[in-house]
Parts: structure tokens; sequence; C-alpha cells
């Protein structure tokens, strides 16, 4: 038989748990078991993400403005694998009658084809944290015209792209093309879209203050689109109204019960008709699970979800687990499924954890019945919403509670200092605007010779024209 070289354990006599996804909710299960069978090596514990790092999501939009740096909302996953098994891989498919997942490797060879390695990985016990992707409701228009704002690459992309409209602003001549330049549309009205068009909005401002002079202000448009009747859905309707004015006076239009019905690269549609005139879409609209989720052979509710029991196990199969975005649990306290936030999932991974060691050790099962302690959305420089406990906030207390609270929340000193020093130095600085093109020098030379060539073309063509 085989076995366990280190500790000289028979593969066949551990219990393996193989846990799907490295985000909040998978890393949180993750820590929890390590913790508890740190020392006992029949106990397997395996994880596989796409990434090899936990994103901390709530601060992506501060990525996007330049505020925080990038790698400071990051975390490897390996930093959080103490004993565990780590795979930086793609999950191909899910076998629950044979407890088999299939995972690719896909290596990026630099000047040649990509390289795919499929391996097998047998489990005990499942745990399917996949998270989810956005959600364009079939608008393939939208998908390929709009920038989104769920990854770290979105998020350097889209930075890229603001920047670049700032620059070729400050050449154009004709007021028209300018206007549309400056003319940004950000679609969702829940906590994503509030916080990332507040960012917007004051990178783009503060950038023409500071550098664009041959912009005027008067030419930034900045549009929050959503297609339900408030902003911030999740809290109260005085909350709601009090984030509304606060964008509004900031220099936000905000659109509501309009959603929209097509998108090209120049402009953006409306339900009713109105055509914005628009280089900048992006697209916060909702999230849905992955296809792999969605195709699983087990109940799904109307979104795509999986179907969780009270402690959350995928129902009708045992020893697997399912939480955080790809995962539907009914609130107890609504009756309405509980929403996807990073709050939910950290919780939720409590709960899995617990009835993870309580089924192999022995103990009782917990069951998932959580009252949210608040949300809190930022809503631009100095301005936040929220409800804590129950306590209504707005204004400035809102958004350093904020900020207290989600510092707190990173999951390493060292990336709490560095994201501290980061709104440190965006209190006395001006905002940087260096567009990181990423190109290799390889890449760059071929782009000049294509550019020359099509240059030589375009001349030829018009001598022979003439």
């Amino acid at each position: 038989m085989k076995k366990n070289g280190k500790n000289n354990i028979e593969v066949n006599d551990q219990k393996r748990i193989l846990v799907l996804g490295g985000g909040f909710a998978g890393i949180e299960v993750l820590r929890r078991l390590e913790k508890k069978f740190e020392n006992d090596f029949t106990i397997d514990i395996s994880m596989v993400s796409k990434d090899n790092f936990l994103l901390f999501t709530p601060m992506l939009p501060e990525v996007a403005s330049g505020m925080i740096e990038t790698r400071h909302i990051v975390t490897p996953i390996r930093a959080f694998c103490k004993r565990a098994r780590f795979y930086e891989a793609t999950v191909r498919s899910i076998d629950f009658q044979k407890r088999q997942v299939v995972i690719s490797n896909v290596t990026d060879n630099r000047n040649g084809p990509e390289n795919c390695h499929d391996q097998t990985l047998d489990y005990d016990y499942l745990v399917v944290s996949l998270g989810g992707e956005t959600n364009f409701f079939g608008m393939d228009d939208v998908r390929k015209c709009s920038y989104t704002m769920k990854s770290l690459g979105d998020a350097i992309v889209l930075r890229n792209h603001v920047i670049d409209m700032l620059e070729q602003a400050s050449m154009e001549q004709d007021r028209e093309s300018r206007q549309s330049l400056m003319t940004f549309v950000v679609v969702g009205g829940g906590f994503a879209g509030v916080e990332t068009v507040g960012e917007l909005n004051a990178l783009v401002r503060d950038a023409v203050r500071d550098f664009y002079h041959d912009v005027d202000v008067k030419d930034i448009r900045v549009f929050l689109v959503d297609a339900g009747g408030k902003m911030l859905p999740e809290v109260t309707d005085d909350l709601s109204k009090f984030a509304t004015q606060k964008l509004k006076e900031s220099g936000i239009d905000i659109i509501l019960q309009n959603p929209v019905s097509l998108a090209t690269q120049y402009d953006v549609k409306l339900k009713d008709g109105t055509v914005i005139a628009t280089h900048t879409l992006v697209w916060a609209g909702g999230v849905t699970p992955e296809k792999i989720v969605k195709e699983l052979q087990c109940e799904h509710d109307k979104s795509g979800r999986i179907v969780v029991d009270g402690y959350m196990e995928v129902k009708g199969i045992d020893g697997t687990y399912a939480l955080g975005d790809c995962a539907s649990i009914t609130d107890t306290h609504t009756g309405r499924p509980y929403p996807p936030t990073a709050q939910n999932a950290v919780e939720e991974a409590k709960v899995v954890a617990n009835n993870l060691i309580s089924t192999i050790r022995g103990g009782n099962k917990i069951s998932f019945n959580y009252k949210s302690r608040g949300m809190m959305a930022q809503i631009g420089k100095k301005k936040g919403v929220g409800i804590l406990f129950g306590v209504k906030t707005h204004g400035l207390l809102a958004w350093m509670i904020w900020r207290s609270y989600y510092l707190s929340s990173l999951p390493t000193m060292e990336k709490k200092l560095r994201v501290l020093t980061d709104w440190s130095i965006d209190m006395f600085f001006k905002p940087d605007v260096t567009r990181l093109k990423i190109f290799t020098e390889n890449q760059e030379a071929q782009a000049k010779t294509s550019d020359s060539t099509n240059q030589v073309s375009k001349h030829e063509s018009k001598s022979e024209t003439t």
C-alpha cells in the first residue's frame, strides 16, 4: 500500500478532505480544519483554486482608483497551507458518485501553445466554494463591450483604460468627442456598483484638476444606472436616499428603473431609448454561479446556485458541502436566500468546518442561523452609509467605520500595515496617473512593426488611388 512518507501513514487509512475555491469561504474552512487537525495526519486536506492568492474583494474599487497598491489586497494561499496540499488549477468536473474531481493546470508557454495537464483527485469529503462570475443576463454585446470588477485583473485593466481616456481627451480638439471620452457609465446599484462609481468619479475629477489642464471639468459625466427603484436595496430607504443624495452632490448622475438594453464600443442604450455616448461601460450588475456549478447533478435554485440544508450540506449528497456565492441557503429571519457577501461567506465557513469536524471526530452538528451584524458601503471620499447592529450611520463616521472594519479583516498584519500606509499616503499626495502598458519588449517591437506595415500599406493604397 502507498504510504505518506512524512508520517508513514497508509493513504487508504486517511480521510481526504478536498476544498474547491480559494475565496473567503474556502480559506476560512481551510484555516479551521488545519487548526483542528494540525498534528493529525490521518486527515489529508487539499485545496484547489484557479488563483494562488486570496483576493480581498471589498477593496477592489480602491485598487482601480490607484489608492491601494495591487499586491496589498492579495495574500498567497500557500501562506494558509501549513500542512494542506495546494493546487493552482481549474476545476473541470465533479463526480459525486465516484467522489472524484478532475482539475486542469494550464501552462502558458511564452513562445508556444499552452500546455494543459489534467489530474484526478479522490475525496471522502468535499467543500464546494467556487464563488461566482459576473451576470450579464444573456446580453453578449454588454459582455464584449463592458469592463467588470470581479478580479484583480479587472481593476488593473479598468484603471489603465480610464487613464487612457484622460490622455486621449487631453489631445482631443472636438468638444463632442472629448465629452464622450470623459463619460463613464457604471451599471449596478448594489454595493459593488456604488463603491466603484464613487472611486471612479473621485479618480477622474482629481486627475483632471491636478494633471489634465486641457480637459474641462464640465466635460466629465459619470452615470450610475440600475434597473431597480433605489440605490443600495440592502439598506433602509432613508440610508438609500442619503447615499443617492451624496452621490449626486459629488457629480454623479443616477438613472433608476431604466436598465441597459444595448451596448457598443461607443455608446450605451437604455430601455427607454436614451443613448449615452461613452467609451467606458463598467458592469457591476450581479453575480451568477459558474457553469460547472450549474451543471452539477444536484438541486439548484432558479439562479443556478446549489441548494443546501441548514447544516450547509448539499441536499441528497452525503459528505458534500457548499457555501459562499455558489450556494443557496434560506435566511430564517427574512425568508429569502442569504446575499452573497464576504461576511456571510465567512460565517457559513465556520459552520461547515464545525460540521465536518463533528462528522469525522464525532460531536454535534450546528445549523446555519446567522443574523447580519450590519452592512456598510463607501460612497466616495470620506463618505459612507451603513447599518451596524441595527444602528443607522452615514457620512464621515460611516466611512471611518467601513475602513476600520475592513482593515481589521485583512488576513495578515503585513497587509494591514501596507493598506494603512497606502491610505495615509493618499491623504497627502496627488493621485498617481501612471498607466502601465502590459507589454514585453518583444511584444512592443512586434506592435511597432505592425504599425509601420499598416502605415506603408495605407501610403501605397493612397498612391495607387492618386
